[in-house]
């Protein structure tokens, strides 16, 4: 990984944890509003094709840019 995925993970932490820690509203809403578009089972079985196809791309897509990688 590179050094700035790493800082911006590290950085998107550390902002989740000042927010349970300071706004546990904000925090208990986006994981509400989180599990109810995008975790919904409803929504997961109707479009379950089209999110299939693409995890496939991107993960072909990250295998071909580590494969590539490991080249050099």
């Amino acid at each position: 990984m590179s050094p700035v995925f790493k800082i911006i993970v590290g950085i998107s932490c550390v902002l989740l944890g000042l927010g349970y820690l300071y706004r546990p509203d904000l925090v208990s809403r986006l994981n509400r509003v989180i599990r109810e578009y995008f975790l919904n089972d409803a929504y997961i079985a109707l479009e379950r094709r089209k999110w299939g196809a693409f995890f496939l791309l991107i993960g072909f897509l990250f295998l071909y840019m580590g494969m590539a990688a490991l080249d050099r």
